[in-house]
Formats: structure tokens, C-alpha cells, sequence
């Protein structure tokens, strides 16, 4: 029947299924009820649920219903995947959203997403995720979105593509200009312009400086990192807990760079206390990671032992980022024993690190348990182990 087949052609941008979302996109009420019919005839519909909630056509007939699609409405397609994607940014599920955006070039919706979703993704490691997004966007619309702007440059530093990142800074800094001589207020543009919430506006010189930190401690640039980050320090409000965390830890990395282990002790120190205040578990654990390297090269061994059990008492089990920091932990700990004279202790501390760093999403990871191993080895005089170990690095 024709209801159907239109039915079929519309939702075949879908790759799943769902009573809600097939009203919205196709316009009906039925969606429910049309796919459990659809279930009932044999018509390739696979249910993905016990409670038959969600369903996904059979993938040659999923096929076969977007060639079709293609030929029959390939100018209503756009207004589908715009209805697809409004509907799962208001039901949380922003990468759906995104893709069903892409699909109907609708690349305003792309950006106001990435926008709202980047600290999110950040806090929860998925960067690259985003900087996809990003790179699908047109240069025009990035630069004419300081804010999203400024995030693309801080995603680009970590892939490691620090040229891309400064260009996306200048791109921010010259739409900011551009807003000071037209004398506009932070409260947001109007005329065509993009419109920025006030807070946002207010952070952009302190997250664009504290983006520049992270540029020059990946160029080795000890100066430079000190200077910027100094500077962000300065912009960034007191009432900014996490932002100003960052900055002081990455204050600290360039301090521990240059010798100045103390300072660095104490920006670390710091940088704990502002993550404890805002709440973030995974940064806690990762800076008493660094205060536990920093206070064993400082030779205070037993305090170095304190601050990397100290997290191990936190009830991080079911924090997945949280727990990719505490093989660091682990591996500190079993550095620190090895240095002490326990080998047993530093093996089984080694081992439990290995367990605990398999699962890590974390790129230096494998080098860093790697050269630990390496260096029990050479110590247990198993010298070709911790060759094959270190060659493993080069």
C-alpha cells in the first residue's frame, strides 16, 4: 500500500528505528504501530530490543529502499535528515544528531552542536570524535564562530597539528577585534552575526592564551608556555575552577621541564585542589599521578608512595577515565618499590598497571609502561627482555 511504501522511503535515512522518531521524520502518529506491522508481515525489520523499542531495517533491504529513496524524493531527503537530527539532540543523543546534520549539509546545526557539546566530549575524552565534526565544517562558518573557533584550536593541538591550531587562534582573535572597533557588546552580535552567550565571550582571550600555552609546551618552548600561561592564569575568573586547574598544571609541566621541581610541586598541588573544588574525578586522579613523579624525582619517596594510594582509596570503579589514570598510579607505585628494594611488590604493582592500562584510550601509555618494564628488567638482569623492550620505542 502507497502509506506504507512512503512510510518505508522516508525512514530509510534512519540506520535505527524507534516509534518517536519515525513520527517526527515521516510527519504521522503510526510509527509505533507501523513498525510492528512491518514485523508481523516479514518486511526485513529486525528488532535491537526485548521490549521491541528499537528496530533496524535488514541491511540489502536498507539498501535497496535508499536507492529508491534516491530516486523517488532526493529533494525531500535534506528536510528528513533535519527532522532526524532534531530529534536526537533533543532526546541526548548529539552524535546521531551530528551525522544526520552532516547528511543534509545543514552545517549551522553542526556547529551550534560541536559548540555546546565540546566541554562534554572533552571531559570525556572524546576529542577526536569532534574534531571530525569539526573538520566537516566549511572555514567561512568557523571563522565567524570565535568560541568554536578557539575549541577547533585546542582539539587541533591534541592531534599534534599545531600550525592548524594557531591559524584557528588568529581566526578568533581577528573576529574579536573586528567585534572591539564596531564597539560591540559581550552580551552577543546581531546583523547577520553570529551570537555568542555572554560568558562564553568573556573566557575567549583566557582560553585562547591558555590554547597558546599548549602550542609551546608541544614546541618545547619553556618560555613561551611560562608567558602564555601566566597570562591565562591572569584572564581566567577566580570563580573558574577547572579553567584555572588547567592552566596551573600545565604552569607546573613547564616548571618540572625546566628543573624548578618545587614550583612544580606546588602548581600540582594546586591543580589537585581545583579539581577537588570542581568535582572531577578523572583530573584528581591524574594530578596526584604527576605529584607522585614529581615528588619521587624530588627524592621524597615515602610522600611520593602517599600521593599515589591516595586516589586508590576513591571510589573511582566505575569511572572509566578515571580508572585509565590509576595505571599510572600503579606504575608509580611499582617504580617506587623497585627503588626501594621490594621487587616482589614492584612486580605485582606492574602487573596490576598492565590490567588496568590495556584498557586505557591514553597515548602514551604503552611507552611509558613499556620503558617502566624495561628498567625492571635491566635491574633483574634480564638485559635482552629490556632490549627488546626499549627497541620497541625507536
Amino acid at each position: 500500500p502507497e502509506h506504507v511504501r512512503s512510510f518505508l522511503l522516508q525512514t530509510s535515512v534512519l540506520d535505527r528505528l524507534t516509534g518517536p522518531l519515525c513520527d517526527v521524520v515521516t510527519g504521522q502518529e503510526d510509527g509505533k504501530a507501523m513498525l510492528e506491522a512491518l514485523e508481523r508481515s516479514n518486511m526485513f525489520v529486525v528488532p535491537l530490543d526485548d521490549v521491541r523499542q528499537w528496530y533496524r531495517y535488514h541491511h540489502l533491504f536498507a539498501d535497496v529502499l535508499q536507492a529508491h529513496s534516491m530516486e523517488e524524493q532526493s529533494e525531500q531527503l535534506p528536510t528528513l535528515h533535519k527532522r532526524a537530527s532534531s530529534w536526537y539532540e533533543r532526546n541526548g543523543s548529539p552524535s546521531d544528531a551530528v551525522r544526520h546534520a552532516l547528511a543534509a549539509n545543514d552545517y549551522e546545526q553542526v556547529a551550534d552542536l560541536a559548540e555546546r557539546e565540546w566541554q562534554g566530549m572533552d571531559d570525556s575524552l572524546q576529542s577526536a570524535t569532534w574534531l571530525g565534526w569539526a573538520k566537516a565544517l566549511p572555514d567561512e562558518l568557523i571563522q565567524d564562530r570565535p568560541v568554536l573557533s578557539t575549541q577547533y584550536a585546542e582539539v587541533l593541538w591534541m592531534a599534534g597539528e599545531l600550525e592548524a591550531s594557531e591559524a584557528r587562534l588568529e581566526d578568533a582573535e581577528r573576529w574579536l577585534e573586528s567585534t572591539r572597533e564596531m564597539g560591540a557588546r559581550p552580551e552577543g552580535l546581531a546583523d547577520g552575526m553570529v551570537v555568542i552567550e555572554k560568558e562564553q565571550f568573556r573566557t575567549l582571550p583566557a582560553k585562547i592564551a591558555f590554547t597558546r600555552t599548549l602550542n609551546a609546551q608541544s614546541l618545547g618552548d619553556v618560555d613561551s608556555t611560562v608567558k602564555y600561561a601566566k597570562l591565562a592564569l591572569k584572564l581566567t575568573p577566580e570563580e573558574d575552577y577547572h579553567g584555572r586547574a588547567q592552566v596551573t598544571v600545565t604552569l607546573g609541566f613547564a616548571y618540572w621541564a625546566s628543573g624548578d621541581l618545587e614550583a612544580a610541586h606546588k602548581a600540582v598541588a594546586d591543580w589537585i585542589d581545583g579539581m577537588q573544588k570542581a568535582g572531577d574525578i578523572i583530573m584528581v586522579t591524574a594530578g596526584f599521578s604527576a605529584l607522585g613523579d614529581i615528588l619521587a624525582a624530588q627524592g621524597r619517596l615515602r610522600e611520593a608512595a602517599r600521593a599515589y594510594k591516595e586516589p586508590l582509596q576513591l571510589d573511582i570503579e566505575q569511572d572509566e577515565g578515571a580508572q585509565w589514570f590509576m595505571a599510572f598510579l600503579y606504575l608509580g607505585l611499582a617504580m617506587l618499590c623497585h627503588e626501594m628494594g621490594d621487587q616482589e611488590a614492584a612486580a605485582q604493582h606492574l602487573l596490576k598497571s598492565n590490567e588496568m592500562g590495556e584498557r586505557s584510550e591514553l597515548v602514551d601509555w604503552p611507552f611509558r609502561w613499556r620503558r617502566a618494564r624495561a628498567r625492571l628488567e635491566e635491574s633483574w638482569g634480564n638485559l635482552e627482555a629490556a632490549i627488546d623492550l626499549s627497541l620497541i620505542h625507536i
